[in-house]
């Protein structure tokens, strides 16, 4: 698990640096396999605010930009992304600059006959995304030019990545960890606080059928209505990404969130999916274990034939997932979702260990 110090220290008044934590946890059985400093990678990445944007007059695909970094005139930077237009702030990589990620040292250069005093930089190219369809720009209505990148991108952290032993699921979980922390350093523990939801049960919302109760000792749904997707904020994103977690969209996110932080699983379905696959009578959601020749296709899009040591989450008794593995894509939360169901469940981790191995998951 990537363990993000900054958050860490949110839970834990720990005073202890990387190193010093990384050798407390190594002592106490744990495995740190690197200590990694995300400032490294965008050292020299400022903000910049793109002034005009001009074609290429030798390429295309290039427009020759003008960005303000604060200093007394704007820097000519050619940039390829289709997304660059005037008013927008930018990161950018001044000269000098080393960009790890992509192993590139920014130089003066001429591109194409003109020069470029920098780069205007996407997620990918200071390590916050595997792939990224355009350079990132900045949401904030007015930023300092010419300030350290940084803190904007989330890259003022420090992560430790952590290895806990199958006995130890409760280090899966930033809590986890921080609880650890406590009983290793007697540090001080802050708990986020939780807010007691009062949630009307109706009758024909939603029935739950969990027909193997040792593989499934608890499992609780609700509807929620009313839904908007859209992405989530800056911190939640940044947060994710620093555990090495694709942001999505706001629900899934969420789910992904409390993931990290408490350990416990979530999974959202689509409503109006979930009852297209159930058919028109009253949504009945349940638990039980594949039988002979069912299939699912998953959120990877793969379709699997099921084996019956998998524990499937159902609609009327219709596969839409694997319980504690992955989703099914017939019910996926997507843009256009207005409700969803929600599942907090208690899985038995032999039984899902199995189910995941069926299908080399």
């Amino acid at each position: 698990m990537r363990i993000s110090l900054k958050w860490l220290r949110e839970l834990v008044e720990v005073t202890l640096t990387a190193e010093e934590l990384a050798q407390t946890l190594t002592m106490a059985g744990f495995e740190v396999e690197d200590i990694e400093d995300l400032g490294t990678l965008a050292d020299g990445v400022v903000i910049g605010k793109v002034l005009e944007v001009e074609p290429h007059p030798n390429a295309n695909k290039l427009r020759v930009c003008q960005v303000d970094i604060g200093g007394s005139d704007p820097l000519n930077i050619v940039c390829g992304a289709s997304n660059v237009r005037p008013d927008i702030y930018v990161p950018v990589a001044t000269i000098g600059t080393y960009l790890p990620t992509i192993d590139l040292k920014i130089r003066a250069s001429k591109l194409r006959g003109v020069r470029s005093e920098g780069m205007i930089c996407s997620l990918a190219e200071v390590g916050l995304a595997k792939e990224s369809a355009g350079i990132h720009i900045f949401e904030a209505e007015t930023i300092p030019l010419g300030s350290d990148a940084r803190p904007l991108l989330g890259l003022t952290d420090t992560i430790l990545d952590v290895t806990s032993t199958a006995n130890r699921a409760d280090a899966l979980s930033m809590v986890g960890v921080a609880r650890e922390v406590v009983a290793l350093t007697g540090a001080s523990l802050s708990l986020p606080e939780t807010v007691e939801v009062s949630i009307p049960k109706t009758s024909d919302a939603l029935t739950l059928k969990v027909s193997e109760p040792k593989a499934c000792p608890a499992y609780i749904g609700t509807v929620i209505e009313g839904v908007k997707i859209a992405p989530s904020p800056d911190w939640l994103q940044q947060r994710l990404k620093a555990a090495g977690v694709r942001p999505i969209n706001n629900v899934v996110d969420v789910t992904n969130y409390i993931l990290l932080e408490w350990g416990q699983p979530l999974h959202a379905f689509d409503r109006e999916r979930l009852q297209a696959v159930a058919g028109l009578e009253n949504l009945t959601i349940g638990v039980r274990f594949a039988n002979s020749g069912e299939s699912l296709t998953t959120l990877d899009g793969q379709t699997r034939s099921l084996e019956p040591q998998g524990l499937l989450i159902t609609a009327n008794d219709q596969p839409v997932a694997m319980a504690g593995v992955m989703g099914g894509e017939a019910t996926e939360v997507n843009d256009n979702t207005q409700s969803i169901v929600l599942e907090a469940a208690l899985f038995d981790p032999v039984t899902v260990r199995r189910s995941s191995r069926s299908q080399s998951i």
